[in-house]
């Protein structure tokens, strides 16, 4: 049983990390309630759009900087970083997979 557990959470966390790395699917991971509920946007593009960046593709939000972005998050959401807000929506995220 503690098997099967382990492999479901690992699959869920291999299918999280994939989604944050395609855009189409960030809007899978920061739904409008997430962004409701910690930022004052009603999306995650909203989001980028009232940043300073121009964010077009995954390599346009690939490049910016870390730390800036990091700035920008504490700034604008109920989170520290990038990586907390990540993470809670990957946590989120899985626990919607397990009820489905």
């Amino acid at each position: 049983m503690t098997d099967d557990v382990s492999e479901i959470v690992d699959d869920l966390h291999e299918r999280a990390a994939a989604l944050s790395e395609d855009d189409a699917a960030l809007g899978e991971l920061f739904t409008p309630n997430f962004m409701r509920r910690h930022t004052e946007a009603a999306t995650f593009r909203g989001f980028l759009d009232d940043s300073e960046w121009e964010v077009a593709t995954r390599s346009d939000f690939a490049a910016i900087d870390e730390a800036a972005f990091d700035e920008y998050v504490a700034a604008r959401t109920s989170f520290a970083d990038w990586e907390a807000m990540l993470g809670q929506a990957s946590e989120e995220w899985m626990a919607r997979q397990l009820v489905e």
